[in-house]
């Protein structure tokens, strides 16, 4: 069976969030699944693949709006990554820096949607010219979507009408909304147009979940608030709902070849659930190197910062913890609105004392190394999210015995097992309302346990001891393939 996943991301050639890290680790597991599986993506301008290492498989021509673009489609071969990606070079549209934004401004494209319709325009004449072959096609957010409607929809494309189509939800507060004007311009006539849209707009995200034959989202907990929540579904609850019966959720995983504080090479220590002397090594090499004190429970963030990140309960929580309690160091990775940025500032110095060390560190970058040395280093992860499909950095965390507080929705909710001192049971600590109140009670919670060291490595090496790899889940997408693929294939 060979499965093309379509996507604009894929770690590390191109990542903005959690998308790139799934596109860049589930293929991998596939193949070990015994599944072909590749993947497809624009190549960015500035896309982290070695030219050299690049094979040119196929040239062609697509249009749009009725405009000729030339394209070239490269393939990086899976001995660099463990799986196959194919690049679709289009310059016009994906010639420049940037994934979602333009890196100088920080602003999202002016021409946004048609970079994301002229990608689709390209893997429909990928399709068209042979050039694969796939028994299944695996889409990913609304990015992507509309190529089950076309496929199915457009006589262009009879001959690929019955190949089957997954798609998966990554993020339902991303939808692809555009003025219905546009479909009109470059799609094709359907039935029942209402399909497409939501609020009298073209809705990219409705599109895929209907047209597909079978949807998953990212987390079992995320699954069931989408058809329950229409503030989590972000207005989509009913066509949830409606595909409901072909829906599934599907935890996300993290590779423990790049995730395994035995091994990583970017973290000050190694060490292991066995001994674990080397985290309090990579705690004093840290603050060290930030200036913070290592004898103080060191509290980390790292993450996006956007609303759906919580930042604003982070900024409230952080306040009422710096202030009431003086023992304690934060640190804050992460790139995001400036106003959050600004916020975090004003915080760190109203909390500086003249003459001691400082308690809030703050990192405003896109940082790799460091947000491994961040998870080796930390005692508490910190995750107030206001939505989370699945969260990856929370199995981050525990796979390296730092002790999540989360807010308990979506993924956090399905991983994240809250801490029973009698039992020596759980991984971290839950909070329930998203109120700065209950927030800092999760953390003097947290605190609480820290200073009772016994049972603190206990709850360490709960959360070490966790499976997270994305074995399991590949083999959950194996078996919805295989319920959807003709066994002949």
């Amino acid at each position: 069976m060979y499965v093309l996943h379509v996507a604009f991301e894929c770690a590390p050639i191109a990542k903005v969030g959690g998308l790139g890290d799934v596109l860049g680790a589930l293929p991998k597991f596939l193949r070990r699944a015994g599944i072909e599986a590749a993947v497809l993506m624009p190549r960015f301008g500035d896309a982290q693949v070695k030219a050299e290492a690049l094979q040119l498989v196929h040239e062609g021509t697509l249009t749009y709006r009725d405009r000729k673009l030339p394209y070239r489609l490269w393939l990086q071969e899976a001995e660099i990554l463990g799986f196959p990606v194919y690049l679709l070079e289009e310059p016009m549209h994906f010639g420049r820096p940037g994934v979602y934004q333009d890196p100088r401004t920080g602003l999202d494209f002016p021409d946004q949607g048609d970079r994301f319709f002229v990608f689709q325009r390209g893997v429909l004449e990928v399709l068209k010219a042979g050039v694969l072959t796939p028994d299944l096609l695996h889409l990913h957010d609304h990015h992507t979507a509309l190529l089950a409607v076309w496929l199915r929809e457009d006589p262009l494309y009879q001959d690929w009408a019955e190949m089957p189509i997954v798609f998966t939800v990554h993020n339902a507060e991303h939808q692809g909304r555009y003025d219905w004007s546009v479909w009109e311009a470059i799609g094709v006539p359907v039935a029942h147009p209402e399909d497409l849209q939501h609020q009298g707009q073209l809705n990219a995200l409705k599109a895929g979940l209907i047209w597909a034959d079978a949807v998953t989202t990212v987390s079992p907990g995320y699954a069931r608030e989408l058809q329950e929540r229409n503030d989590i579904a972000a207005g989509l609850q009913e066509v949830f709902q409606r595909v409901a019966p072909k829906m599934q959720g599907i935890l996300n995983g993290i590779d423990p070849e790049l995730w395994n504080p035995a091994t990583d090479p970017l973290i000050f220590a190694n060490y292991s659930v066995d001994d674990l002397s080397g985290k309090e090594k990579n705690k004093v090499a840290l603050c060290k190197a930030l200036g913070l004190r290592p004898d103080r429970p060191l509290l980390v963030f790292i993450g996006r910062l956007v609303q759906e990140k919580g930042i604003d309960l982070l900024v409230a929580g952080l306040e009422q913890l710096l202030t009431h309690q003086l023992d304690v160091s934060v640190v804050v990775l992460g790139t995001g609105r400036p106003a959050y940025q600004a916020a975090l500032e004003d915080l760190r110095c109203r909390m500086v004392r003249p003459g001691g060390f400082p308690r809030l560190a703050l990192r405003f970058e896109f940082n790799n190394t460091l947000a491994h040395q961040l998870y080796a280093a930390g005692d508490m992860l910190l995750m107030p999210s206001r939505v989370e499909p699945c969260g990856l950095n929370q199995m981050y965390a525990m796979t390296y015995g730092t002790v999540p507080i989360v807010h308990a929705v979506g993924g956090l909710r399905d991983t994240v097992e809250p801490w029973e001192p009698h039992a020596q049971q759980g991984t971290g600590f839950r909070f329930e309302t998203f109120t700065p109140r209950a927030f800092h009670q999760a953390i003097r919670r947290a605190l609480t346990v820290y200073y009772r060291p016994e049972q603190w490595r206990v709850l360490q090496r709960n959360g070490m001891r966790q499976d997270w790899s994305w074995s399991r889940s590949a083999q959950k997408y194996l078996e919805l393939y295989r319920s959807l693929v003709p066994v002949t294939s």
